[in-house]
């Protein structure tokens, strides 16, 4: 019995290690690519002003004279959103095995997801104000591809397929 209490502890802290690591991979991949080189250097935005619109999620505008306080506000809740999408696959992965043997291509399909869901639900209803249309043209294009269906996907499913227990 202490063997199979012992076994679930050990795969439980497996699961947060993994979440933890995939959630960090993840944010700062996407602060670095999506965040700092997308947005800052090619749409030639300031990053402290791509941090505070994260920030502004929750603050509305008042996020944008905040200073360096909503500039770290921003990378906070940019980690803790990325903890919770490595979270909800990882969880879904450990109890699907269908998800588990087909982990790349339920990874990148569940990218693509989490960019809808950001986009259609989760953006629109936070204090974030809406983006210039001049802004959306070409990084929206690479923020499906390489932001959510490749970064978020390809680690999140590779994470799962090192972990994977091929007789579960």
């Amino acid at each position: 019995m202490s063997t199979t209490t012992s076994t679930s502890t050990i795969n439980r802290h497996s699961l947060l290690r993994s979440i933890a690591l995939g959630g960090l991979i993840v944010g700062v991949t996407q602060l670095i690519i999506q965040e700092w080189f997308v947005f800052s250097v090619l749409a030639n935005s300031p990053f402290n002003t791509v941090t505070q619109y994260i920030a502004s999620g929750i603050l509305g505008i008042a996020a944008f004279n905040g200073g360096i306080g909503t500039v770290l506000l921003g990378v906070l809740i940019h980690l803790l959103i990325s903890l919770v999408i490595a979270g909800v696959f990882l969880l879904s992965a450990d109890r699907m095995p269908l998800l588990r043997r087909y982990a790349i291509p339920g990874a990148l399909a569940y990218g693509f997801s989490v960019f809808i869901v950001l986009n259609l639900f989760v953006i629109p209803l936070s204090k974030a104000p809406p983006l210039p249309a001049s802004t959306l043209s070409v990084p929206l294009l690479t923020e499906i591809t390489i932001d959510h269906i490749l970064i978020i996907g390809l680690t999140l499913g590779f994470i799962v397929r090192r972990n994977a227990n091929p007789n579960a």
